[in-house]
């Protein structure tokens, strides 16, 4: 019992350090002057786009021709054989 309580604190002051390195690693880096009035240019302009309708598409894909099945009769939908009786009069 103390070993599975040992393993019980153990692993969750090991969880929480993987979580502050990880919240540490995931900052981004501030973007500067330029690259700021760059982006905010950027999407000043597609909304002006947007807004025309003259943004660009995208092309979509050709649909793939899928090859038909030949099937003939009916599905079986079990192993099951029946012999059918017929009424005796």
């Amino acid at each position: 019992m103390k070993k599975l309580l040992a393993a019980l604190i153990v692993s969750s002051v090991a969880f929480g350090t993987v979580s502050a390195f990880a919240a540490d690693a995931a900052k981004r880096e501030d973007l500067t002057k330029e690259q700021r009035s760059d982006m905010r240019n950027r999407a000043d302009d597609l909304t002006r786009a947007r807004a025309n309708g003259t943004e660009a598409r995208t092309a979509q894909a050709a649909p793939v021709a899928v090859a038909k099945k030949h099937t003939t009769g009916t599905k079986k939908s079990t192993k099951h054989t029946a012999k059918k009786v017929q009424p005796k009069s």
